[in-house]
């Protein structure tokens, strides 16, 4: 469990988050202590097609069957035999804090050396190295094909060796000399983490059935402790290495999330474009308890996730700019900073579906196979047609507009520009106005096409925002959710 600040989340090795493994049940409780569930599972969707059009797709959602193991792949033949990956099978949990102190204490100790004092005895009296420093799982094992460079470390005298007695450490950037703009490597983050290693090779893939990538996903969980609207969330880091030996075109990644709010049978979703974030809001104005979940009561809150950044936009030599142009982009990250092909993609595609058990038109229900996953990530219906602009987005519906294909569900007034309906700005769209019924709803944010190169690494990163209004329509907390947002957003650039 991760419950650092005002959230209690379940967090698995296995692919999926949040959900009890084998029951309709989930353990993302916010406020902590509640007893009430905003989210109920989430999980990486990933594919792409090789140069002869074959699709390679891992994604879950449930866990009913398994597309993710633990373990790091061998590099360039993307295997792993059993033993690692139960060898693997661990989160490395390590504090911020903690970290801070070890390096204060071995500064100490450098201090004492030269000048012959006696600060580390003094300042720290019976100070012991904590156990997740001494048993980092800072290399990987080479004789089995691995990579020899695994949970990123601070190496002290840079010999490429991770040897905590001489002053290394888990890399949070704690002396913040890291320029994020231009140093693609990943550090720890947040002031709590639960650092884990997994793939998507270890065996047949039985949720989805995709053929696999052969990639090696090294995650991270994290959470701040602070006084502000930043305490009521959590974050999630996904450092993404092909280790398989075929390049994929149209490739797209994307994160699946079902919503639960309490009762989990009354809500809507919606999009804001220009911040990245999916959400989910209350269908009426008091969530009660229902089929033994736990309500929120009268003036229901929103929760939402922000797709901060995603893989890497293909290189093409030009800095592209914000806006709704060829290459360009009303979110992500790197666009007009004045560096050339450092470019990453935000939520480049918003869509949701309807628990099967609800009814409605069964191209907008759960994915059954790995080509249903595949559609949903590039932004069109398991009958593989495209989203089109108001009602329940369907073609089928007749209120929807055919003429105006979109990638965004429901943004309400967040696309000005028209970035997702070829240019052209369209009115505001939400549930609300579309009048439809709410119910169990889950969506996806999307991120491509690009690329995917053997060896190339990307990640993805995503937050988990929950915020409540003090009255009004239940849309009122959406917008508190937007400004609580804005400071997630502050944190993380």
């Amino acid at each position: 469990y991760m419950e650092y600040n005002n959230v209690r989340a379940m967090i698995h090795t296995a692919g999926n988050l949040w959900q009890v493994p084998g029951q309709n049940f989930s353990q993302y409780e916010i406020p902590k202590n509640s007893k009430i569930m905003c989210f109920f599972t989430s999980a990486l969707w990933l594919g792409g097609t090789d140069i002869n059009g074959q699709l390679k797709l891992a994604a879950l959602r449930y866990r009913q069957g398994q597309d993710y193991w633990t373990g790091p792949l061998s590099v360039g033949t993307a295997e792993i035999d059993p033993s690692e990956c139960m060898k693997f099978d661990n989160h490395f949990v390590s504090s911020k804090d903690m970290v801070r102190q070890f390096d204060a204490w071995y500064n100490a100790g450098i201090q004492d050396q030269q000048n012959g004092t006696s600060l580390q005895s003094t300042n720290f009296p019976n100070y012991k190295v904590p156990d997740f420093i001494k048993n980092w799982p800072a290399h990987g094992d080479p004789s089995k094909g691995q990579d020899y460079s695994l949970a990123p470390f601070f190496d002290r005298d840079n010999d490429g060796n991770y040897e905590w007695e001489e002053g290394d450490y888990p890399w949070y950037d704690i002396s913040g000399t890291k320029d994020c703009k231009t140093d693609r490597r990943v550090s720890l983050y947040g002031d709590f983490n639960m650092w884990w290693v997994m793939n998507d090779k270890g065996n047949v893939h039985t949720e989805s059935g995709g053929e696999p990538i052969g990639m090696e996903i090294r995650a991270q969980a994290f959470a701040f402790a602070t006084n502000d609207d930043v305490n009521n969330m959590t974050f999630y880091n996904y450092e993404l290495i092909n280790r398989g030996t075929q390049t994929l075109y149209n490739t797209y990644f994307g994160v699946f999330v079902d919503g639960a709010l309490g009762d989990p049978f009354d809500d809507y979703v919606g999009c804001d474009v220009a911040r990245g974030l999916g959400y989910f809001y209350n269908g009426d104005a008091l969530d009660a308890d229902n089929q033994g979940f736990y309500g929120y009561g009268a003036n229901p809150p929103a929760a939402g996730v922000d797709f901060f950044e995603g893989p890497y936009q293909d290189n093409d030599s030009i800095d592209n700019a914000f806006g709704i142009g060829t290459g360009e982009a009303l979110n992500g990250i790197g666009y007009g900073d004045g560096i050339i092909d450092n470019e990453r993609f935000g939520m480049r595609r918003f869509l949701y579906y309807v628990n099967t058990g609800g009814g409605g038109n069964v191209n907008q229900t759960d994915p059954t196979s790995a080509g249903h996953y595949y559609n949903f990530l590039r932004g069109r219906w398991k009958d593989n047609t495209p989203f089109y602009y108001g009602g329940n987005g369907h073609i089928s519906d007749p209120t929807v507009n055919p003429n105006v294909p979109c990638d965004f569900m429901f943004p309400n007034d967040t696309d000005p520009l028209g970035w997702g309906t070829g240019g052209v700005p369209q009115p505001a769209w939400t549930e609300q106005t579309a009048n439809n019924l709410p119910y169990d709803r889950r969506f996806l944010q999307s991120a491509g096409p690009f690329v995917l190169k053997p060896g190339a690494v990307n990640n993805i990163t995503v937050g988990m925002v929950w915020a409540r209004a003090a009255g009004g329509d239940p849309f009122e907390s959406v917008k508190t959710l937007q400004l609580a947002d804005d400071k997630a957003q502050a944190l993380f650039e």
